[in-house]
């Protein structure tokens, strides 16, 4: 097979007459990978990273970007997010065991990178999302919404990348990325979820190793005093939670105490497979105490609010939307009502 880095050599001819990419960057080893193919190729990269609610060290992650491409922009899209969370909440956000994180963030994401890639005058914008899960629909589909105009460069697809020449090729030109953990597995983190997948969580037959974890403790490890928590609803928003007596209000800021408090008390792990639009079935680890929390907190507010036949009707459309979103849709014109009607 030929190496990755020749095979990196016929992406200038592919996307002839694009100069300036912005990349969607992370710091870890796919976006890494691919903003030094980039390169390589002759592109000029700029580094868009977009803070979305992960736990990262955002100094860090720009202090490599700099060094590599000579540049790097910050988003701040929390706020955004949250927004969008709220509305994963209002329709008991999931589908079949999965968390469903990639269908809301990714649009998120690919709103911020259309908005900076304009403003630093590029001709594309360049995601490291492979072909086979449901990440490269959720980017591309919104991209190509939100900037018609722009290229997209799908560098891992395109390639045909495999993990195993990703972290060769990044050990071979010291890259600036934990390949110690990406060598473990691949971690993806965002204010509503943190998803563990490669690696170690690929054979669906074995546990994951404890220290995979990172927002979450072993429920043998939890206090052995609850924490008791009330959240407060309007309109289907948790709009407050006190925890313990202490009140919080703030939406960014409620969903991360509620993944603290959370987790310290070893709620939020969830083991699924997750059905993939290409057909695959992947096993993916999440850690989402919030979600499950505020989930449950508004299924039981629906139960007690709602008719037996409202709340069979709502089962319904949540799932029709549910699906729709991670499917790569949330800048869908599918009218769900006239798909109702059809059934």
């Amino acid at each position: 097979m030929v190496n990755l880095s020749e095979r990196a050599k016929t992406l200038a001819s592919e996307y002839a007459g694009v100069k300036r990419v912005a990349l969607s960057y992370s710091g870890g080893l796919d976006s890494t990978v691919v903003g030094a193919l980039l390169k390589l190729s002759g592109f000029e990269v700029r580094p868009i990273v977009v803070n979305i609610g992960q736990q990262s060290d955002f100094a860090r992650i720009g202090k490599n970007a700099k060094a590599m491409f000579g540049s790097c922009s910050t988003v701040d899209a929390r706020d955004g997010f949250a927004d969008s969370i709220h509305r994963a909440i209002k329709a008991n956000f999931g589908l079949v065991g999965n968390a469903n994180p990639g269908g809301i963030s990714r649009p998120v994401i690919s709103r911020a990178l259309a908005s900076e890639a304009r403003k630093l005058y590029c001709q594309a914008i360049a995601h490291g999302s492979s072909g086979t899960g449901n990440d490269h629909l959720n980017m591309e589909n919104a991209l190509r919404v939100l900037a018609p105009e722009m290229r997209i460069m799908a560098i891992v697809r395109d390639l045909d990348m495999r993990r195993d020449e990703a972290l060769d090729f990044a050990a071979a030109n010291s890259l600036s990325t934990n390949l110690q953990r990406a060598m473990q597995f691949s971690a993806d983190e965002n204010l509503w979820c943190r998803i563990i997948r490669q690696g170690s969580a690929v054979d669906p037959s074995k546990p994951m190793p404890e220290e995979a974890y990172k927002w979450t403790v072993s429920p043998q490890k939890a206090p052995n005093k609850a924490a008791k928590i009330e959240v407060e609803f309007e309109n289907g928003i948790p709009i407050s939670a006190t925890i313990d007596g202490r009140k919080f209000a703030e939406k960014v800021g409620l969903i991360a105490k509620l993944n603290e408090i959370g987790g310290k008390h070893g709620v939020g792990r969830l083991d699924a497979l997750d059905d993939k639009v290409v057909g695959l079935k992947v096993r993916e680890v999440y850690e989402c105490p919030a979600a499950r929390i505020l989930l449950a907190a508004h299924r039981e507010l629906e139960g007690i609010t709602l008719t037996t036949k409202e709340l069979d009707a709502k089962t319904f459309v949540d799932g029709l939307w549910a699906r729709t979103v991670h499917d790569g849709g949330w800048y869908t014109r599918e009218d769900l009502s006239r798909r109702i009607r059809a059934m």
